[in-house]
C-alpha cells in the first residue's frame, strides 16, 4: 500500500496550509509528494485524502530489508563497519526503499548508527558506494564521531584501498590523476575532461597489479581522492573498464568487479575478505596474501 487514507477533523483551508498546520511540513517537503493541484484543493470537515505513505514517514526506515545478507565485519563503541554485498543501496530515498544497508541494519536492531545525523537519509553512513560495489562500510555509532570523522576524512583517513578485475593485459600501473566531470541524464555518468575546468574535479589513484589468470587482472587500487565513480571512470580511461562494468565499456558479467576491501582509519584497519564471485577467477587465499604484502611496500614509500 503506497497511500494512507486520512479523514479531515478541520477544515475550510487548502490542503497545503491543512498539512503545514497539522505536520508543521514545509512547503518544499509538500511540493516533493504533491502536485499543485493537490496542495491548492480545498478541504472541508470529515473530508478523506489519501496521503502517500513515503510522505507520511518521512524520514524513516522501514524496518523490512530485501537483499543479499550484510554482515558486521567490526564494531566498537564509536564505528559499526558492515560488508555491503553488490546489488544493494548504502541508504533509502524515501521509506518504500527497502534494498539498502540501513534498511538491512534495522532489521538486525543495530539502532545506534541510525539514530545519528536523523535530519538526513544517509544517518550514520561516513561514505557511500555504488550500488554495484561490494565491501567495506563504515558507520559511526555517535554524532561526535560523526562529525569528527566526516570533517577530518581526507586528512585523517590513512587508506582506501579496493580490488577490481579488469581483463588481461593491464599495462598501466602507478599513480594516475584524470579530470572528472558528471554528463548524461543528471549527471549519471562521469567522463574525463580534456583539461581542468571550472566543472572539472580532479581525481587520484594508484594502481598496482596483484596477479592475473588466463583472462583476467587483479588490481588493487589505493583511492587519493573520493569521487563519484572515480575508479570505474579511471580505469576506463587507461584502456582497462572493470569486468560487469558495462556504464564505461566493459564486458557484461555477473557482476560488476569492484570491491571495497579495506580502509584504515587511525588506528582502525577494517578489510572486508568477502569479496563474492572473485574466487571464480583468482585464488583468494594468495591473493590477500600478496595484497598484505603490498600494503606493506606502499607504506615503506
Amino acid at each position: 500500500m503506497d497511500k494512507i487514507e486520512f479523514q479531515w477533523l478541520l477544515g475550510d483551508k487548502s490542503q497545503k496550509d491543512a498539512l503545514k498546520e497539522l505536520l508543521g511540513c514545509s512547503g518544499q517537503l509538500l511540493k516533493k509528494y504533491f502536485s499543485n493541484r493537490e496542495l491548492e484543493r480545498h478541504i472541508h470537515l470529515q473530508d478523506l485524502s489519501r496521503l502517500p505513505i513515503d510522505f507520511m514517514n518521512h524520514m524513516q526506515i522501514t524496518p523490512r530489508y530485501v537483499g543479499a545478507p550484510t554482515v558486521i565485519i567490526k564494531e566498537t563503541k564509536d564505528l559499526l563497519a558492515i560488508h555491503k554485498p553488490p546489488g544493494i543501496h548504502c541508504h533509502p530515498h524515501c521509506y518504500s526503499d527497502q534494498d539498502t544497508v540501513l534498511n538491512s541494519l534495522v532489521e538486525m536492531k543495530k539502532w545506534e548508527a541510525l539514530l545519528v545525523n536523523t535530519s538526513h537519509y544517509d544517518r550514520g553512513l561516513l561514505y557511500r558506494l555504488d550500488q554495484e560495489t561490494s565491501g567495506v562500510v563504515l558507520l559511526a555509532k555517535n554524532e561526535k564521531t560523526f562529525l569528527k570523522i566526516r570533517q577530518e576524512f581526507q586528512t585523517e583517513m590513512k587508506g582506501k584501498y579496493y580490488w577490481a578485475i579488469v581483463d588481461n593485459g593491464f599495462n598501466s600501473p602507478g599513480t594516475h590523476t584524470h579530470y572528472l566531470r558528471a554528463s548524461g541524464v543528471k549527471g549519471c555518468k562521469q567522463k574525463i575532461a580534456d583539461s581542468f575546468d571550472e566543472h572539472a574535479t580532479p581525481g587520484t589513484l594508484s594502481v598496482m597489479k596483484v596477479m592475473e589468470s588466463e583472462t583476467q587482472s587483479l588490481l588493487l587500487i589505493k583511492l587519493n581522492t573520493g569521487l563519484r565513480h572515480q575508479i570505474r571512470t579511471q580505469l576506463a580511461a587507461l584502456g582497462f573498464p572493470i569486468l560487469g562494468d558495462e556504464l564505461y565499456g566493459g564486458r557484461a558479467d555477473k557482476r560488476l568487479f569492484l570491491h571495497a576491501l579495506r580502509y584504515e582509519w587511525g588506528d582502525e584497519v577494517i578489510e572486508d575478505v568477502q569479496a563474492e564471485l572473485f574466487d571464480s577467477f583468482f585464488d583468494l587465499d594468495r591473493a590477500f596474501q600478496m595484497g598484505h604484502d603490498m600494503f606493506r611496500i606502499i607504506k615503506s614509500r
